[in-house]
């Protein structure tokens, strides 16, 4: 409750607290997947009901706590289904999150197929192409939430590396 803060491009704010202390509550309202009971979040001045949910996924990267990869390939996992999705934009996303020498080590790489979670992935490897969806398109607000849940040594290289990126991107 009472919670107020704003950021600028480049800015970056860690939320620490206990467990159930409304963490993720507070995420899921800065990203409009849970209503605010008091105030408003804005972007650009504007709150978050005046952008499009298309707008609003061109600038808003997420990487929920509870990791999900959608039935398709890990592209189009990585690219949010993006039906115009760029392979570049998708190769650098999966290197700034360190994952694309595991995904070209899969038989079909970039179009291996996975289930709901993530079938025949580890968590490991389900956190960092979750990562990769989250920087994908170089969004200027990025949401973490528990990101190195899952992670190893490796991921949690990639994940300060991202982090240090989205900071240099602005």
């Amino acid at each position: 409750q009472g919670v107020s803060f704003e950021l600028k491009a480049g800015d970056a704010l860690g939320i620490i607290g206990a467990s159930g202390g409304g963490k993720s509550t507070l995420l899921k309202g800065l990203l409009g997947l849970r209503p605010c009971v008091r105030g408003e979040v804005r972007f650009d001045g504007a709150t978050l009901d005046q952008w499009s949910k298309e707008q609003q996924s061109q600038f808003i990267g997420y990487l929920p706590q509870d990791i999900d990869l959608f039935p398709g390939t890990i592209a189009q996992n990585i690219s949010r289904f993006d039906p115009a999705a760029d392979a570049e934009k998708i190769r650098g996303a999966a290197e700034l999150a360190m994952v694309h020498e595991l995904v070209v080590q899969k038989p079909s790489g970039y179009e291996t197929p996975v289930g709901p979670g993530g079938v025949a992935l580890s968590g490991g490897e389900r956190q960092r192409i979750a990562l990769a969806r989250a920087v994908y398109g170089t969004p200027f607000f990025v949401v973490l939430d528990e990101p190195n849940s899952n992670l190893d040594s490796n991921g949690d290289q990639a994940l300060v590396r991202a982090l240090a990126q989205a900071k240099a991107n602005g």
